[in-house]
Order: structure tokens, then C-alpha cells, then sequence
């Protein structure tokens, strides 16, 4: 005896390999990763940025100086650098002695923290006075520029001091919000 056997497949559910739909762009998890990865990089730069800076109007800075006293070196003649209290800017302005870098407004001269720079005669010798320092920068100038035997240096009026300042020194003497370092030579 012969059995017939039939095979019915459902043709309402065919089988259906299901694939998950492509993506294309970003999704809500990539976007917030970047976003906070930006957020970082700007933090990071808010708070670095002015340490970079002012480490880098330091460096400026102290090849300002050192440059000043040597410009203001060659103007001397046999008789000195002129009567005292002569503004010695002016004729540094004129002959190229002012570095590029610095801030020049009229007849003045401005250093990077907008203090006031002044080049004065005592007659046989010079002063050369950086205004409007903050105490980090008054420190790190008082002590770098101040390595020559040839210049005394005096912090906010204080008792000129010939050779090296130490930083011990320079930190008790640049207490104020702004503070003012005078190097004076022959």
C-alpha cells in the first residue's frame, strides 16, 4: 500500500533572513563622545593657554631688557648719557633701539603687561624702569635680568642691589598687584 504523504509550506510566512538596517552617520553615543572630548580640549586649552602666554611674554621680555641695556649702552659718549633725568626713549626710538616686539605709542614705550618703559639718564649712567609687573613676572625678571655686574637692580624702590637677585629676595620684594623693576648702569 502506497501512503501519500504531502508537504505544505506555508507560503504566508516565507523564510526571512532578518539584517539590521544600515547606519550611515553618527549615532547619539558618537556625537556625545565627541561633544565631550571638545569640551575637554577646550578646558584644557582655557587653562593652559595662559600659563603658555605668560611664560612666553617672560621669555619676551627678558630679550627686551637685555637688549634695552645694551642699546641704551651705546648711546654713551665721553660725557656720559646726557644731563640727568633725560629721556633716553626717544633717542632709542629713532636710532632702532626699541625692540619691534614692544608696545610703542607716541614717544612711550609699553612693556606686555601694559606697564610703562622708561630709559632715563643720571648722567653718567642710566636707569632703565619696567612698570605695572605682576608679582610672578616682577620675580622672574628681578632674578633673570639681573645676573651682570655691571647693572644694579632695584624692586619697587628699594635698595639697588648690584648683581644677582635671588628668588627669595625677589619674592618678598614683588608684593604688590603690580610692581616696578629698575635696572640702573654706567
Amino acid at each position: 500500500m502506497k501512503t501519500n504523504t504531502n508537504t505544505v509550506v506555508n507560503a504566508t510566512k516565507p523564510f526571512i533572513k532578518h539584517q539590521a538596517p544600515s547606519q550611515s552617520g553618527f549615532g547619539a553615543l558618537e556625537v556625545m563622545i565627541a561633544l565631550m572630548i571638545g569640551a575637554i580640549v577646550i578646558i584644557g586649552a582655557v587653562v593652559w593657554y595662559p600659563k603658555l602666554t605668560n611664560n612666553s611674554n617672560n621669555g619676551n621680555e627678558l630679550e627686551n631688557v637685555s637688549s634695552l641695556l645694551t642699546n641704551t649702552r651705546q648711546l654713551k659718549t665721553a660725557s656720559g648719557y646726557g644731563a640727568a633725568n633725560t629721556d633716553l626713549i626717544p633717542t632709542l626710538l629713532n636710532g632702532g633701539g626699541i625692540p619691534d616686539n614692544m608696545q610703542k605709542s607716541g614717544g612711550a614705550v609699553f612693556n606686555s603687561w601694559d606697564g610703562a618703559v622708561t630709559i632715563k639718564s643720571t648722567g653718567t649712567g642710566y636707569t632703565l624702569t619696567y612698570g605695572g609687573l605682576p608679582p610672578q613676572n616682577c620675580i622672574f625678571l628681578a632674578t633673570k635680568a639681573s645676573n651682570s655686574s655691571t647693572v644694579t637692580t632695584s624692586i619697587n624702590g628699594g635698595a639697588a642691589t648690584p648683581g644677582e637677585i635671588t628668588a627669595v629676595t625677589a619674592s618678598g620684594a614683588c608684593s604688590g598687584a603690580t610692581n616696578t623693576v629698575t635696572w640702573a648702569g654706567r
